[in-house]
Order: structure tokens, then sequence, then C-alpha cells
């Protein structure tokens, strides 16, 4: 552009082109971002993921404060097996509180609607905890499919007329979820105190493979027996990644009397490697009617531990137990 058009076009030109320059950069690095944090979800959510131990329940498999990876292609590619390390979120126990608490009444016809549309609440996780990330819809607590609830009848006074182990219970649906609502079903013009749960916990748990879907479990003398599908006799298990205390000492709970356990169809049934001090399928409960629920759910497994990253000292492959 020579001098004559620069005063024709009062120097547009020349001002828009570094406008123009900025914002291709800006769209550039958009786009990059964009595509990272794309690799990055279908990354954690496919092939792998990292997770920190927090306890010792795997010891001296893992140890506290490890930071391990997570194999998960492995599990959308074939089933989990004995002997498998894994990651997963356990059963709901009646440690972890509701989620949810309100009223509902019924109609003359005995049913009641509540509305879950506005039902919203920090989610206690401890990454939740951070300020920054508090807010994210991600750290908000809502009604799921799946989710549990409770319900049971109270007098004009206010006071509960059932204890919460006589309480109905019904699982919410994929409609009830469409419909942002849950029906209520009981006795005509009659308040009910609705409890709402998660159908798993909220942190995940590192334990052991122990049995599969059509496995019967034996816990005797302090030693773990599996009856695997199709076979008639039992056979010890020898472990090997067990240590010297917790060598024949696997013991279920005092108060607990089975000690067999028929792993249902896409369940599992799982231990921790430091037995005297694992909270697994031993102990798990589901909350209120506090009905035994020792199996895992397999879609709530994450993947099979593979690796610990962290410290640099203790870097080494995890190898599954082999458990015939």
């Amino acid at each position: 552009m020579n001098f004559l058009e620069r005063i024709k076009t009062g120097g547009k030109s020349d001002k828009k082109r570094p406008l123009k320059e900025i914002g291709l950069f800006l769209a550039d690095i958009l786009y990059n971002a964009v595509i990272i944090i794309l690799l990055v979800v279908l990354i954690r959510s496919f092939l792998i993921s990292p997770f920190r131990v927090i306890g010792s329940s795997m010891a001296d498999t893992l140890e506290n404060n490890e930071f391990i990876l997570i194999d998960k292609l492995s599990y959308h590619l074939g089933e989990p097996k004995r002997g498998d390390p894994i990651v997963f979120l356990p059963p709901v126990t009646n440690k972890y509180p509701h989620k949810f608490e309100e009223v509902v009444i019924t109609n003359d016809k005995g049913a009641g609607s509540l509305d879950i549309s506005d039902l919203k609440a920090d989610k206690q996780a401890f990454y939740c905890q951070n300020m920054l990330v508090k807010n994210l819809w991600f750290c908000k607590e809502k009604v799921n499919e799946g989710d549990l609830v409770y319900f049971r009848p109270v007098d004009n006074e206010g006071l509960i007329n059932l204890s919460w182990k006589e309480a109905s219970k019904k699982i919410v649906t994929s409609d009830d979820i469409k419909q942002q609502s849950i029906l209520i079903e009981g006795k005509p013009n009659q308040a009910y105190l609705v409890r709402i749960y998660s159908s798993t916990g909220p942190e995940y748990f590192v334990k052991r493979i122990i049995g599969i879907s059509g496995d019967t479990i034996k816990i005797e003398n302090g030693r773990v027996y599996l009856k695997a599908k199709g076979q008639n006799d039992f056979k010890e298990l020898d472990e090997v990644y067990l240590n010297e205390e917790n060598k024949d000492h696997t013991y279920s709970l005092k108060n607990y009397n089975e000690n067999e356990f028929i792993v249902p169809e896409n369940h599992y049934f799982v231990l921790g490697d430091n037995r005297n001090h694992s909270n697994d399928s031993r102990h798990w409960f589901s909350p209120i009617d506090e009905s035994s629920t020792p199996y895992i759910d397999g879609k709530n497994i994450s993947g099979r531990v593979l690796v610990v990253l962290w410290p640099p000292a203790e870097i080494r492959l995890i190898p599954s137990g082999v458990l015939q």
C-alpha cells in the first residue's frame, strides 16, 4: 500500500491487522485448550487414571500416600479377574449420611410427589473442599438414577412413627429423573419423612478381587477358600501377596455369622491385603435397614492398579495375584 492509499483509507488496514492477528492467536489458544481437555477426559475415562492411596488396607502391596496409575482399557475390552487389585466405588454403608431429607404429604389416594428439580447440596469429597472448585457443577450433589429412597410416616406432632429399619424403600428410576419427581405411595393424607442416599459411597476404595460371578467364597479358621462356578469342592487360596501378619488371619465380623458368600452375576467379592485393617466385603452394609451387601457392582469398578508412580524410590509395577 502506497502513501496516497494510506491517506485514502485513513490507515484502517494497518489498525485491523494487529487486531486480526490477536484474534487468531486467541482462537488458536482456545482451540488447543479444548483439544487438550478432550484428550485428558478421554484418557482418564477410557485408558488410564491417577489415584492416591489413603490408608494401609492394601499393605504391603500398596502403602499409604503412594500415587498409583490404574488401567481402565483392560476392563473395557475384557472382564475383571480373580487376583486383580482394583479401584472402585464401594456399596453405600450406614456410616455415610443421606444426601437429602424432605417431607412429602400424600393426597386422598395415598400418593405424594417429591420435586427433585431444586435439590442441590455441596459434595463432601475432599477435592470439593477447595474454594476454587467447590462451586463448580461436579461438586454439587443432586438426585441420580439408582439412588436409594427411604420414607416413613410422621404424626401430627412431627414424631416419626416407625424406625428407619421398618421404612419403605424404592430406587430412583430414569423416569423419575426425566420427570424431576419421585412418587411416594402410602396411606392417604399422611406426612412422610423422605431420605435419599447414594447407591455407592462417596470415596474410592482399592482392594483385591477374590471372587467373581458364580464363585462361592468361604472364610474359615483364618483362611480363604474358593469354589469356582461349576466346581464341587472348595480349594484353599494361595495368597502369596499377604505378609506374615495377615497370612492365615482372614476373619469375618464377630457379629456376622455368615462365612460363605455366593457372588451374584456382574458382582465381585473383594478383600484388602492387610486383612486385619481393611474395610471390605466382610464389613459392608446398606444404610438404614443394615441388610448385608458384601459385593461390589461391576459398573462401579474404575480399573486395575497398574503401577506405583510416587514416591520415586518406590516406582514399581503391581502384578495381579493369580487365583485359580
